[in-house]
């Protein structure tokens, strides 16, 4: 009897609370709470960025010359001067260029080299032209990020 007593109480116990066995362990069920990843990850540029860019234009060099007409990737253009002008990393911004004025030469050259590029940055509504590219950088997801400094 004292048997019937303790299992009922714990019958009830357990309603009470809520808990089932089959619930608490069923892994088939889909977590309806959480979104999928869909693979796109929004990162702004900052003055930073561009200095990495510009600091890497060597490398990105090698990179946009193996891009062919029939498989150019998307083409992003971002205007520089907004990002730069009156930040506090302005004269690191400035020093780079300096620094790095041959290595962007040189990647001016070798965009000029692809009519897809070319192309592309004829097509921006701010009108740069080839010559005003600072820095480029090809994103994980094989996009080609074009920095420009309008003169």
């Amino acid at each position: 009897m004292k048997r019937l007593a303790l299992l009922t109480a714990a019958a009830f116990a357990a309603v009470a609370l809520g808990v089932t066995p089959a619930a608490a362990q069923d892994t088939t069920r889909k977590d309806t709470t959480r979104k999928e990843a869909k693979g796109e990850v929004a990162k702004a540029p900052t003055a930073t960025t561009i200095i990495v860019v510009i600091d890497n234009s060597a490398a990105t060099m090698t990179k946009v010359g193996m891009f062919k007409a029939d498989s150019a990737p998307k083409i992003e253009l971002v205007d520089a001067r907004p990002l730069v002008e009156g930040n506090p990393d302005e004269p690191k911004f400035k020093e780079s260029l300096e620094k790095n004025k041959d290595a962007i030469k040189a990647l001016q050259d070798e965009l000029k080299k692809h009519d897809f590029v070319v192309k592309a940055i004829n097509e921006h509504a701010q009108k740069p032209e080839p010559g005003d590219v600072i820095g480029a950088e090809v994103t994980d997801d094989g996009r080609l990020v074009l920095y420009f400094w309008k003169k």
